[in-house]
């Protein structure tokens, strides 16, 4: 009788070799978003005791992202997303 490998109740988002507990900096990376804007988001996520930004975890004066709660974050719905001008909104159009 074959075994059947249980489905996963999320999918993994992150490579296998993404280690469990990540820096900000390794976060940020995997992000593809700068060291400043990883900080910004984390220190968002702890002023807002855990609603939004970069899901981080502070042990003594270190900041860590746990690879679990990166996934969640990746998965979770996105807000709507900023108006976009269009490239010629805004540009004076000369008449003929």
């Amino acid at each position: 009788m074959a075994e059947h490998p249980e489905p996963h109740s999320q999918a993994s988002v992150l490579a296998n070799d993404v280690a469990d507990l990540l820096t900000v900096e390794e976060a940020a990376e995997i992000l593809r978003i700068g060291r400043r804007k990883a900080y910004e988001l984390a220190a968002r996520f702890e002023a807002s005791g855990g609603r939004e930004g970069l899901p981080v975890v502070r042990l003594g004066r270190c900041l860590r992202v746990v690879r679990v709660r990166l996934e969640q974050f990746l998965l979770a719905d996105p807000p709507s997303p900023a108006p976009q001008l269009r490239a010629m909104d805004g540009v004076r159009r000369r008449r003929p």
